[in-house]
Protein backbone atom coordinates (compact mmCIF):
# COMPACT_ATOMS: atom_id res chain seq x y z
CA UNK A 1 0.00 0.00 0.00
CA UNK A 2 1.50 3.39 -0.67
CA UNK A 3 2.35 5.76 1.77
CA UNK A 4 -0.15 8.23 0.94
CA UNK A 5 -2.91 5.99 1.41
CA UNK A 6 -4.08 5.68 4.85
CA UNK A 7 -4.48 2.11 6.79
CA UNK A 8 -7.64 2.28 8.19
CA UNK A 9 -8.53 0.39 11.68
CA UNK A 10 -11.63 -1.32 12.13
CA UNK A 11 -15.08 -2.41 13.63
CA UNK A 12 -18.24 -3.21 12.79
CA UNK A 13 -21.66 -2.50 14.50
CA UNK A 14 -24.70 -4.98 15.03
CA UNK A 15 -28.00 -4.43 14.98
CA UNK A 16 -30.30 -5.98 18.43
CA UNK A 17 -31.61 -9.13 18.49
CA UNK A 18 -35.60 -8.88 18.43
CA UNK A 19 -34.93 -5.13 19.92
CA UNK A 20 -33.40 -2.15 17.88
CA UNK A 21 -31.99 -2.30 14.48
CA UNK A 22 -29.43 -0.16 13.29
CA UNK A 23 -30.08 3.16 12.27
CA UNK A 24 -29.71 3.90 8.70
CA UNK A 25 -28.95 7.96 7.40
CA UNK A 26 -27.76 7.88 4.17
CA UNK A 27 -24.57 9.50 4.08
CA UNK A 28 -24.48 14.17 3.74
CA UNK A 29 -22.17 17.16 3.79
CA UNK A 30 -20.21 17.97 6.89
CA UNK A 31 -22.46 18.81 10.10
CA UNK A 32 -22.57 22.56 10.78
CA UNK A 33 -21.20 23.47 14.32
CA UNK A 34 -23.31 25.01 17.05
CA UNK A 35 -26.88 22.81 16.65
CA UNK A 36 -27.78 20.81 19.88
CA UNK A 37 -30.04 18.16 18.89
CA UNK A 38 -32.97 18.77 20.31
CA UNK A 39 -34.82 15.39 19.43
CA UNK A 40 -33.71 11.86 18.83
CA UNK A 41 -35.08 8.49 16.98
CA UNK A 42 -38.30 7.52 18.43
CA UNK A 43 -37.54 3.98 18.64
CA UNK A 44 -34.32 4.75 20.16
CA UNK A 45 -36.00 6.73 22.78
CA UNK A 46 -38.73 4.02 23.21
CA UNK A 47 -35.62 1.34 24.10
CA UNK A 48 -34.15 4.41 26.45
CA UNK A 49 -36.90 4.39 29.03
CA UNK A 50 -37.81 0.34 28.37
CA UNK A 51 -34.07 -0.02 29.58
CA UNK A 52 -33.43 3.04 32.07
CA UNK A 53 -34.89 1.18 34.79
CA UNK A 54 -33.11 -2.25 34.00
CA UNK A 55 -29.78 0.18 33.95
CA UNK A 56 -30.31 1.69 36.95
CA UNK A 57 -30.05 -1.39 39.07
CA UNK A 58 -27.31 -2.68 37.01
CA UNK A 59 -25.40 0.28 37.55
CA UNK A 60 -26.18 0.23 41.72
CA UNK A 61 -25.61 -3.21 42.14
CA UNK A 62 -21.66 -2.74 39.69
CA UNK A 63 -21.16 -0.34 42.41
CA UNK A 64 -21.42 -2.17 45.14
CA UNK A 65 -19.96 -5.46 43.15
CA UNK A 66 -17.09 -3.65 42.89
CA UNK A 67 -16.83 -2.16 46.17
CA UNK A 68 -17.44 -3.71 49.52
CA UNK A 69 -19.09 -6.49 48.06
CA UNK A 70 -15.93 -7.63 46.05
CA UNK A 71 -15.93 -11.18 47.73
CA UNK A 72 -19.38 -12.27 46.98
CA UNK A 73 -20.37 -10.54 43.74
CA UNK A 74 -19.30 -12.15 40.63
CA UNK A 75 -21.09 -10.86 37.65
CA UNK A 76 -24.63 -9.43 36.43
CA UNK A 77 -26.76 -10.43 33.44
CA UNK A 78 -29.15 -7.51 32.23
CA UNK A 79 -32.76 -9.33 30.35
CA UNK A 80 -33.78 -5.80 28.53
CA UNK A 81 -36.53 -8.00 26.67
CA UNK A 82 -37.49 -9.91 29.99
CA UNK A 83 -37.02 -6.78 31.83
CA UNK A 84 -35.02 -8.42 34.96
CA UNK A 85 -31.40 -8.10 36.21
CA UNK A 86 -29.86 -11.23 37.46
CA UNK A 87 -27.24 -11.00 40.10
CA UNK A 88 -24.37 -13.58 40.38
CA UNK A 89 -23.14 -14.06 43.40
CA UNK A 90 -21.42 -16.71 45.72
CA UNK A 91 -23.14 -16.05 49.27
CA UNK A 92 -26.76 -15.42 48.98
CA UNK A 93 -26.48 -14.04 52.32
CA UNK A 94 -24.00 -11.67 50.96
CA UNK A 95 -25.79 -11.09 47.91
CA UNK A 96 -28.84 -9.64 49.77
CA UNK A 97 -26.99 -7.55 51.85
CA UNK A 98 -25.18 -5.95 48.94
CA UNK A 99 -28.46 -5.64 47.15
CA UNK A 100 -30.04 -3.32 50.57
CA UNK A 101 -26.38 -1.43 50.04
CA UNK A 102 -27.58 -0.81 46.24
CA UNK A 103 -30.70 0.63 47.54
CA UNK A 104 -29.46 2.50 50.62
CA UNK A 105 -27.11 4.14 48.23
CA UNK A 106 -29.62 4.87 45.20
CA UNK A 107 -33.34 4.77 46.85
CA UNK A 108 -35.11 4.87 43.31
CA UNK A 109 -34.22 1.72 42.11
CA UNK A 110 -36.92 -1.04 41.77
CA UNK A 111 -35.00 -4.19 43.60
CA UNK A 112 -37.74 -6.34 42.15
CA UNK A 113 -36.33 -6.51 39.04
CA UNK A 114 -33.73 -8.14 40.40
CA UNK A 115 -33.03 -12.02 40.51
CA UNK A 116 -30.45 -13.87 42.46
CA UNK A 117 -28.22 -16.96 41.00
CA UNK A 118 -25.82 -18.81 42.59
CA UNK A 119 -22.22 -18.43 40.89
CA UNK A 120 -18.99 -20.72 42.18
CA UNK A 121 -16.54 -17.76 42.00
CA UNK A 122 -16.77 -14.31 42.58
CA UNK A 123 -15.26 -11.98 39.91
CA UNK A 124 -12.36 -10.91 42.14
CA UNK A 125 -11.18 -14.59 42.41
CA UNK A 126 -11.19 -14.82 38.63
CA UNK A 127 -9.48 -11.97 37.91
CA UNK A 128 -6.55 -12.74 40.35
CA UNK A 129 -6.14 -16.12 38.51
CA UNK A 130 -6.31 -13.97 35.03
CA UNK A 131 -3.90 -11.55 35.91
CA UNK A 132 -1.63 -14.32 36.27
CA UNK A 133 -1.30 -15.73 32.50
CA UNK A 134 -2.92 -12.13 31.29
CA UNK A 135 -1.58 -8.62 32.47
CA UNK A 136 -2.50 -5.92 30.33
CA UNK A 137 0.04 -4.05 28.44
CA UNK A 138 2.41 -4.50 25.34
CA UNK A 139 4.24 -8.14 24.87
CA UNK A 140 7.79 -8.13 25.11
CA UNK A 141 8.23 -11.16 22.74
CA UNK A 142 5.07 -11.40 20.93
CA UNK A 143 6.82 -14.76 18.93
CA UNK A 144 6.68 -16.53 22.85
CA UNK A 145 3.17 -15.28 23.42
CA UNK A 146 1.00 -18.20 23.47
CA UNK A 147 -2.00 -16.31 25.66
CA UNK A 148 -4.66 -14.38 22.89
CA UNK A 149 -7.90 -14.11 25.22
CA UNK A 150 -9.34 -14.48 28.53
CA UNK A 151 -12.45 -14.36 30.66
CA UNK A 152 -14.70 -15.21 32.88
CA UNK A 153 -17.54 -17.45 32.32
CA UNK A 154 -20.90 -15.67 32.47
CA UNK A 155 -22.23 -17.79 35.05
CA UNK A 156 -19.00 -17.50 37.41
CA UNK A 157 -18.03 -20.99 36.94
CA UNK A 158 -14.23 -20.29 36.02
CA UNK A 159 -12.28 -18.89 33.19
CA UNK A 160 -12.21 -19.47 29.40
CA UNK A 161 -8.90 -19.24 27.79
CA UNK A 162 -7.45 -18.33 24.44
CA UNK A 163 -4.87 -19.87 23.07
CA UNK A 164 -2.75 -20.10 19.91
CA UNK A 165 -4.25 -22.82 17.86
CA UNK A 166 -0.10 -24.48 17.67
CA UNK A 167 0.18 -24.38 21.05
CA UNK A 168 -3.22 -25.69 22.15
CA UNK A 169 -2.83 -29.06 22.59
CA UNK A 170 0.28 -28.34 24.41
CA UNK A 171 -1.16 -25.89 26.76
CA UNK A 172 -3.90 -28.10 27.71
CA UNK A 173 -1.49 -31.15 28.35
CA UNK A 174 0.93 -28.79 31.02
CA UNK A 175 -1.40 -26.74 32.83
CA UNK A 176 -4.54 -28.98 33.48
CA UNK A 177 -8.26 -28.12 34.22
CA UNK A 178 -7.91 -25.98 37.28
CA UNK A 179 -5.62 -23.16 37.93
CA UNK A 180 -5.74 -22.89 42.03
CA UNK A 181 -8.71 -24.74 42.31
CA UNK A 182 -10.70 -22.72 39.48
CA UNK A 183 -12.08 -24.64 36.14
CA UNK A 184 -9.80 -23.26 32.95
CA UNK A 185 -11.14 -24.11 29.62
CA UNK A 186 -8.65 -23.49 26.98
CA UNK A 187 -9.54 -22.77 23.69
CA UNK A 188 -8.25 -21.72 20.15
CA UNK A 189 -8.07 -18.61 19.32
CA UNK A 190 -6.30 -15.04 17.57
CA UNK A 191 -5.02 -11.60 17.51
CA UNK A 192 -8.11 -9.56 17.36
CA UNK A 193 -7.92 -6.88 14.77
CA UNK A 194 -7.18 -3.32 15.82
CA UNK A 195 -10.73 -1.28 14.68
CA UNK A 196 -15.50 8.95 12.88
CA UNK A 197 -18.83 11.16 11.55
CA UNK A 198 -18.49 14.79 11.01
CA UNK A 199 -16.31 14.94 8.29
CA UNK A 200 -13.32 17.70 8.32
CA UNK A 201 -14.91 19.33 11.63
CA UNK A 202 -14.03 22.73 13.22
CA UNK A 203 -13.51 23.62 17.03
CA UNK A 204 -14.97 22.46 19.50
CA UNK A 205 -14.21 18.92 18.14
CA UNK A 206 -16.70 15.96 19.29
CA UNK A 207 -17.26 12.48 19.46
CA UNK A 208 -17.74 10.85 16.15
CA UNK A 209 -15.28 13.21 14.35
CA UNK A 210 -12.98 11.92 11.78
CA UNK A 211 -9.60 11.89 12.47
CA UNK A 212 -6.48 11.66 10.37
CA UNK A 213 -2.83 11.75 11.42
CA UNK A 214 0.62 9.72 10.73
CA UNK A 215 0.08 6.08 11.83
CA UNK A 216 2.13 4.25 14.05
CA UNK A 217 3.56 2.26 11.23
CA UNK A 218 6.46 4.98 9.53
CA UNK A 219 4.91 6.38 5.51
CA UNK A 220 1.22 5.49 6.68
CA UNK A 221 -1.72 7.84 7.79
CA UNK A 222 -4.78 6.16 9.94
CA UNK A 223 -8.23 7.62 9.31
CA UNK A 224 -10.02 6.80 13.44
CA UNK A 225 -12.70 8.44 15.23
CA UNK A 226 -13.06 11.31 17.67
CA UNK A 227 -14.46 9.41 21.10
CA UNK A 228 -14.53 10.60 24.70
CA UNK A 229 -14.23 14.49 24.93
CA UNK A 230 -12.73 15.43 28.47
CA UNK A 231 -10.93 17.62 30.85
CA UNK A 232 -8.48 17.73 33.27
CA UNK A 233 -8.84 19.07 36.99
CA UNK A 234 -7.73 22.61 36.03
CA UNK A 235 -10.45 22.39 32.58
CA UNK A 236 -7.85 21.36 29.66
CA UNK A 237 -9.55 19.87 27.25
CA UNK A 238 -8.47 16.26 25.57
CA UNK A 239 -10.31 13.95 23.17
CA UNK A 240 -9.45 10.30 24.02
CA UNK A 241 -9.28 7.64 20.59
CA UNK A 242 -7.83 4.19 20.39
CA UNK A 243 -4.31 4.15 21.52
CA UNK A 244 -3.42 2.03 18.40
CA UNK A 245 -4.18 5.18 15.88
CA UNK A 246 -1.11 7.32 16.40
CA UNK A 247 2.24 7.30 17.98
CA UNK A 248 2.74 9.54 20.75
CA UNK A 249 4.01 13.43 19.84
CA UNK A 250 2.19 12.64 16.57
CA UNK A 251 -0.13 15.52 15.23
CA UNK A 252 -3.99 14.85 14.91
CA UNK A 253 -6.23 16.78 12.17
CA UNK A 254 -9.68 16.39 10.57
CA UNK A 255 -9.91 15.10 7.41
CA UNK A 256 -9.45 17.53 4.01
CA UNK A 257 -10.35 15.15 1.36
CA UNK A 258 -13.83 15.26 -0.21
CA UNK A 259 -16.44 13.88 1.88
CA UNK A 260 -16.56 9.94 2.48
CA UNK A 261 -13.18 9.47 0.40
CA UNK A 262 -10.85 7.13 2.82
CA UNK A 263 -8.52 6.32 0.48
CA UNK A 264 -6.86 9.53 -0.10
CA UNK A 265 -6.20 11.28 3.89
CA UNK A 266 -5.78 14.75 3.85
CA UNK A 267 -5.02 16.89 6.70
CA UNK A 268 -6.96 19.76 7.70
CA UNK A 269 -7.93 21.31 10.81
CA UNK A 270 -5.63 20.79 13.74
CA UNK A 271 -6.75 19.17 16.79
CA UNK A 272 -4.00 18.68 18.75
CA UNK A 273 -1.14 16.31 19.62
CA UNK A 274 -1.13 13.03 21.67
CA UNK A 275 0.35 13.18 24.43
CA UNK A 276 -0.15 9.96 26.53
CA UNK A 277 -1.44 6.49 25.93
CA UNK A 278 -3.03 3.56 28.10
CA UNK A 279 -2.34 1.11 25.83
CA UNK A 280 -4.09 -2.13 28.46
CA UNK A 281 -7.54 0.41 27.77
CA UNK A 282 -6.54 0.32 24.36
CA UNK A 283 -6.74 4.20 24.57
CA UNK A 284 -5.07 7.88 23.98
CA UNK A 285 -5.09 11.86 24.53
CA UNK A 286 -5.27 14.46 21.98
CA UNK A 287 -4.72 17.37 24.42
CA UNK A 288 -5.98 20.40 22.90
CA UNK A 289 -4.03 22.44 24.26
CA UNK A 290 -7.19 24.90 25.20
CA UNK A 291 -9.37 24.93 27.86
CA UNK A 292 -13.07 25.06 29.19
CA UNK A 293 -14.65 23.36 26.06
CA UNK A 294 -12.95 25.82 23.88
CA UNK A 295 -10.96 22.75 22.08
CA UNK A 296 -12.94 19.74 22.02
CA UNK A 297 -16.59 19.31 24.06
CA UNK A 298 -18.64 16.40 25.25
CA UNK A 299 -21.11 15.56 22.82
CA UNK A 300 -21.42 12.88 20.17
CA UNK A 301 -21.81 13.32 16.45
CA UNK A 302 -25.38 10.96 16.19
CA UNK A 303 -28.75 11.33 13.60
CA UNK A 304 -29.53 13.66 11.74
CA UNK A 305 -26.83 15.05 10.20
CA UNK A 306 -26.00 18.29 11.47
CA UNK A 307 -27.20 17.20 15.20
CA UNK A 308 -25.13 16.38 17.94
CA UNK A 309 -26.02 15.38 21.43
CA UNK A 310 -24.42 15.98 25.18
CA UNK A 311 -22.40 12.98 26.27
CA UNK A 312 -22.77 14.22 30.27
CA UNK A 313 -22.25 10.60 31.87
CA UNK A 314 -20.90 7.70 32.22
CA UNK A 315 -21.26 3.75 33.30
CA UNK A 316 -19.96 0.22 32.75
CA UNK A 317 -21.71 -2.12 30.55
CA UNK A 318 -23.31 -5.31 31.95
CA UNK A 319 -24.22 -8.81 30.14
CA UNK A 320 -27.52 -8.57 28.00
CA UNK A 321 -27.54 -4.58 27.80
CA UNK A 322 -27.44 -3.33 23.99
CA UNK A 323 -24.97 -0.06 23.23
CA UNK A 324 -24.80 2.27 20.05
CA UNK A 325 -21.35 3.54 18.33
CA UNK A 326 -20.83 6.17 16.36
CA UNK A 327 -17.93 5.36 14.14
CA UNK A 328 -17.49 7.53 11.30
CA UNK A 329 -16.58 4.89 8.86
CA UNK A 330 -19.52 3.04 9.45
CA UNK A 331 -21.66 6.08 9.06
CA UNK A 332 -20.18 7.37 5.93
CA UNK A 333 -20.89 3.74 4.33
CA UNK A 334 -24.25 4.01 4.96
CA UNK A 335 -24.75 2.30 8.09
CA UNK A 336 -25.87 5.27 9.93
CA UNK A 337 -24.82 5.25 13.82
CA UNK A 338 -25.06 1.36 14.76
CA UNK A 339 -27.36 0.42 17.28
CA UNK A 340 -28.72 -3.02 19.15
CA UNK A 341 -25.39 -3.99 20.05
CA UNK A 342 -25.40 -6.86 22.39
CA UNK A 343 -22.95 -6.82 25.00
CA UNK A 344 -21.97 -11.02 25.49
CA UNK A 345 -18.73 -10.47 27.77
CA UNK A 346 -18.55 -7.76 30.23
CA UNK A 347 -15.20 -8.52 31.06
CA UNK A 348 -13.02 -9.53 28.19
CA UNK A 349 -9.27 -9.63 27.92
CA UNK A 350 -7.84 -9.75 24.60
CA UNK A 351 -4.53 -9.37 22.37
CA UNK A 352 -4.16 -6.84 19.41
CA UNK A 353 -1.26 -5.73 17.11
CA UNK A 354 -0.74 -2.53 16.26
CA UNK A 355 0.51 -1.11 12.86
CA UNK A 356 4.41 -0.97 13.94
CA UNK A 357 4.01 -4.64 14.71
CA UNK A 358 4.09 -4.72 18.69
CA UNK A 359 1.63 -6.66 20.42
CA UNK A 360 -0.61 -5.70 23.66
CA UNK A 361 -3.14 -6.83 25.82
CA UNK A 362 -6.05 -4.98 26.32
CA UNK A 363 -9.33 -5.26 28.76
CA UNK A 364 -12.61 -4.30 27.69
CA UNK A 365 -16.31 -5.68 27.05
CA UNK A 366 -17.19 -8.23 24.14
CA UNK A 367 -20.40 -7.29 21.89
CA UNK A 368 -22.14 -8.85 19.20
CA UNK A 369 -24.99 -7.98 16.55
CA UNK A 370 -25.70 -8.26 13.11
CA UNK A 371 -23.54 -5.26 12.56
CA UNK A 372 -20.95 -3.36 14.65
CA UNK A 373 -18.49 -1.70 13.14
CA UNK A 374 -16.20 -1.56 10.43
CA UNK A 375 -12.55 -0.46 9.60
CA UNK A 376 -11.61 3.72 10.48
CA UNK A 377 -14.42 3.47 13.76
CA UNK A 378 -11.40 3.01 16.04
CA UNK A 379 -11.83 5.16 19.10
CA UNK A 380 -15.56 6.09 18.29
CA UNK A 381 -18.03 6.31 20.96
CA UNK A 382 -19.68 3.80 22.62
CA UNK A 383 -22.76 4.76 24.09
CA UNK A 384 -26.30 4.42 25.22
CA UNK A 385 -29.00 6.72 24.54
CA UNK A 386 -30.32 8.54 27.66
CA UNK A 387 -33.17 10.83 26.43
CA UNK A 388 -33.86 13.04 23.54
CA UNK A 389 -30.93 15.08 24.46
CA UNK A 390 -28.39 13.33 26.41
CA UNK A 391 -26.49 10.14 26.01
CA UNK A 392 -23.94 8.09 28.34
CA UNK A 393 -20.93 7.09 27.82
CA UNK A 394 -19.82 3.15 27.55
CA UNK A 395 -16.13 3.50 26.46
CA UNK A 396 -14.60 3.52 22.72
CA UNK A 397 -14.41 1.22 19.93
CA UNK A 398 -11.57 -0.93 20.11
CA UNK A 399 -11.17 -4.11 17.79
CA UNK A 400 -13.06 -6.81 15.69
CA UNK A 401 -13.59 -9.89 14.91
CA UNK A 402 -15.53 -9.91 11.51
CA UNK A 403 -18.40 -7.57 11.57
CA UNK A 404 -20.47 -9.23 13.77
CA UNK A 405 -18.29 -9.21 16.63
CA UNK A 406 -16.42 -6.08 18.09
CA UNK A 407 -15.00 -5.08 21.28
CA UNK A 408 -14.80 -1.60 23.15
CA UNK A 409 -13.00 -0.33 26.28
CA UNK A 410 -14.73 0.93 29.34
CA UNK A 411 -15.28 5.03 29.71
CA UNK A 412 -15.00 4.71 33.28
CA UNK A 413 -11.76 2.63 33.36
CA UNK A 414 -10.07 4.95 30.47
CA UNK A 415 -11.43 8.38 32.75
CA UNK A 416 -9.86 6.97 35.99
CA UNK A 417 -6.54 5.69 34.85
CA UNK A 418 -5.84 9.87 33.06
CA UNK A 419 -7.76 11.25 36.11
CA UNK A 420 -10.20 12.80 33.43
CA UNK A 421 -14.33 14.00 33.49
CA UNK A 422 -16.50 14.88 31.24
CA UNK A 423 -17.25 18.06 30.05
CA UNK A 424 -19.93 19.07 28.42
CA UNK A 425 -19.79 22.93 28.91
CA UNK A 426 -21.84 23.71 25.56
Amino acid sequence: MPGSRTKLLALTTASALGALLAVIVTPTAEANDGQRATSTEAALLAHAKKVAPLNAVANALGDQGRGAFADTYSDLHVDENGGSVTLLATDSTRAAKLIAAAKHAHPTINTALIRVQHADFSRKALDREIDKIFPLGAVKDASKEVYLGASPKADGSGITVEVKPSALRRVKAAQGTRLDGIPVTYVSGKVKTAASWRWNDSRPQIGGDVLVGDARKPGYANHCTAGIAAENSHGRDYLITAAHCYPNGAGVYGEGARTGDWNNPTKSHYFGKISGTKDGWDAQLIDSGLYNGRGFNSDEADTPSGKWYAVNNYAYSYNGQTVCQDGAHSYYDGKGVPCGIKTTSDDYRYTIQWDDGSTHRIRGVQGKGSYTCTQGDSGGLVFTVNDRTHRQARGIVSANRGTREMYWTEATDILRNFHLKLNPHQ
